[in-house]
């Protein structure tokens, strides 16, 4: 099962670059990002090889999952609402997610290692199936020289290397905690990194920082032949593949330190309630958008300062 827990980090290292992170380092590092990737991934793997977490304490690991799991599904639930579902309520858009990842987490761990697997397979062909019809598209003008401040990219390093890292030292539990990550690491952020430069280059400086889902808009230029067209609403399944495994993996995290792991049932129906309650206001979504590094950044400061197992490798 190592191998495929090892799999579960390529989700976890993509997810919360969805709608928030990956328009937050383009807004702020503009022709410079893939400086910004390439610093942030080298920060990235520094942080995954000095620091091991093993929470043992349900009460912090509940707490700190949960905060992952609310930022994903306000992500998951504000993307589904805008592009797909414009008129259904946001609880009833959470509802199927949540009952699935029920599901799920109620079953044997094993079922979740063999589902990813299998929806690693999709995400890839997603990926690739929208990769090779947007490289047409693709411009090296839009990389233009535009003032970017030298301090934005180290900021933006730096978030890059939270949004792909944390996820993954929350969700590690301790039968898992010596798998070595850093190749899967590696893979998922030069993914990411495509991603990055093809949403820039084909958007340019004036819509890729502004834009609130930049990487679904740049699919909507996707088409395999003439004959199949306007697939977005397909291929941008592999974003929603991410995030959902990203949940599954902290409930997953979160029901292995429970006493009773049919707490889990409960737990979600609360956070399904708070995503929302949330989503229903738009101050909330800024809020994550505008200070999830800050979020990220300080529950792992909240770890070191509460938590004796960050343990510092020699």
């Amino acid at each position: 099962m190592k191998k495929e827990f090892n799999i579960l980090n390529y989700f976890n290292t993509r997810a919360l670059f969805m709608g928030v992170g990956l328009s937050r380092i383009l807004a702020n590092t503009n022709e410079y990002s893939f400086l910004a990737i390439i610093l942030g991934t080298i920060i990235g793997l520094v942080l995954l090889y000095l620091l091991r977490i093993e929470m043992k304490s349900s009460f912090f690991n509940t707490i700190l999952n949960s905060v992952i799991i609310v930022m994903s599904l306000v992500i998951l639930i504000n993307m589904i609402s805008t592009m797909y579902l414009t008129q259904m309520p946001k609880f009833l858009i959470g509802l199927p997610f949540t009952l699935l990842l029920l599901y799920l987490l109620n079953k044997d761990e094993k079922v979740l290692f063999r589902l990813t697997n299998i929806l690693l397979f999709f995400n890839l062909v997603y990926y690739f199936l929208s990769l090779f019809p947007l490289l047409k598209y693709f411009s090296f003008s839009a990389f233009n020289y535009t003032n970017t401040n030298i301090s934005n990219v180290f900021v933006s390093a730096i978030e890059f290397a939270l949004f792909s890292i944390t996820p993954t030292l929350f969700t590690r539990t301790s039968e898992y905690k010596d798998v070595p990550i850093y190749k899967m690491y590696i893979i998922s952020s030069i993914t990411m990194g495509v991603i990055f430069m093809l949403t820039y280059g084909i958007l340019g400086p004036e819509l890729a920082g502004i834009v609130r889902y930049p990487e679904y808009l740049i699919l909507k230029e996707v088409s395999i032949s003439s004959a199949i067209q306007n697939i977005e609403n397909i291929v941008s399944y592999m974003w929603i593949i991410d995030v959902f495994m990203l949940i599954a993996s902290c409930g997953n995290s979160i029901k292995h330190n429970l006493k009773n792991p049919k707490m889990i049932n409960i737990i979600f129906i609360v956070l399904l309630f708070i995503t929302s309650y949330m989503n229903q206001h738009y101050e909330y979504i800024l809020v994550i958008y505008q200070f999830s590094p800050i979020i990220l950044g300080s529950v792992l400061f909240l770890v070191w300062l509460c938590n004796k197992k960050l343990i510092f490798k020699h």
